[in-house]
């Protein structure tokens, strides 16, 4: 039994996602993280699973997660996942009267890459309308904070819990494999992440001996389709390798291996795999867009994103300056000891539910 005077004190916290719990994306491993440290504090109600392709569910999946919320007694507290929040809008401005909703947002959905203009409007005012009826919010980043100042949110009701790093990471002693310099880019197969841009840009450096592992589940089947057509269309079959989703012990090898780390995301709630990176002592080459942490933006090199040309240049110069690079795993390294940890995370996000103010 826990020597904790508090633990048990507050009331169980029921969370709602939008899918498998184990699911390997970020924001998952966030909330699962978020889900463990609420079960070991005595503080988890039940944690409901919603079917459903999420933010864009059919009618019957959007009615089941409804239902859950209906079932919910007065008074309870209810964490719900960004991804099912917008949908479940109209189930939440029905029981927010009654419930202590808390929004979990990992980064709105109007910042989606590949969105339409009506698209982008439509997920902006459905989540702006959602994001007034509930008590707090929790978010992932500061600079996604500072975001929801548009869509009308007090300042006093976001709290910043920022992830922790991996547990395999530790395990990591990086001596980059000799022979071609193998650059690792860890993240889901959408069009957010950018993944077209970096093989265009690193098909301007076939001439320069490298080969690239991209790891990471295809979360839109269109867009992996595309990514593996482009790799045939830039004739960098031989040199690019799609992984999908791969264990920890996989994770920790290609990163041992690893000589540089690029991600060409669009966009990023928090980058956690760019932390993960940072943290195992990658150099790492990343865009500015992101809403990456301050010690990543401290330890990367950064270009704009979306430009394939500068990206290329960029990874030219790395690759040919083994010194630059080393630099790279430098401040890689001292930046390392500014990140959080996941024990951290899990009670700043208890502290940050329950209303209590955390800066």
């Amino acid at each position: 039994m826990s020597a904790d005077p508090f633990k048990g004190s507050e009331p169980p916290v029921h969370f709602i996602v939008p899918g498998p719990l184990e699911t390997l994306t970020g924001g998952f491993i966030y909330d699962r993280h978020m889900v463990e440290g609420l079960e070991a504090a005595g503080r988890l109600g039940m944690v409901h699973e919603l079917e459903g392709n999420f933010p864009r569910a059919a009618p019957y999946d959007v009615a089941a997660g409804a239902a859950v919320l209906s079932g919910l007694p007065d008074r309870v507290r209810c964490v719900i996942d960004g991804l099912a929040l917008t949908s479940l809008g109209q189930a939440v401005f029905q029981h927010a009267p009654r419930l202590d909703i808390v929004a979990m947002i990992h980064h709105p959905l109007a910042d989606e890459t590949g969105l339409s203009e009506a698209e982008q409007t439509a997920f902006f005012q459905a989540e702006k309308a959602v994001l007034q009826e509930v008590a707090r919010i929790v978010v992932s980043s500061r600079r996604t904070a500072e975001r929801l100042a548009d869509f009308g949110v007090h300042p006093s009701s976001v709290h910043v819990v920022e992830p922790g790093i991996a547990d395999w990471v530790s395990s990591v002693e990086n001596k980059p494999a000799e022979g071609p310099l193998r650059i690792l880019s860890v993240g889901t197969m959408t069009r957010r992440k950018g993944h077209d841009i970096a093989l265009k840009a690193l098909a301007g450096c076939r001439d320069l001996d490298w080969q690239f592992d991209i790891v990471g589940g295809a979360r839109d089947p269109v867009h992996a389709a595309e990514l593996a057509a482009l790799v045939g269309e830039l004739e960098l079959d031989d040199r690019v390798s799609l992984h999908g989703e791969i264990p920890e012990e996989d994770l920790v090898h290609m990163h041992a291996a690893s000589g540089l780390f690029l991600s060409a995301s669009h966009h990023e709630g928090f980058g956690m795999a760019l932390a993960d990176a940072v943290a195992a002592g990658l150099p790492v080459l990343t865009t500015d867009a992101s809403a990456v942490a301050a010690p990543v933006r401290e330890a990367a090199q950064m270009v704009p994103a979306g430009e394939v040309a500068v990206l290329s240049e960029t990874l030219r110069g790395l690759l040919q300056d083994p010194a630059a690079r080393q630099e790279l795993a430098d401040r890689s390294r001292a930046a390392a000891m500014k990140l959080s940890d996941w024990e951290r995370a899990a009670s700043a996000f208890q502290r940050a539910v329950d209303g209590v103010i955390l800066q």
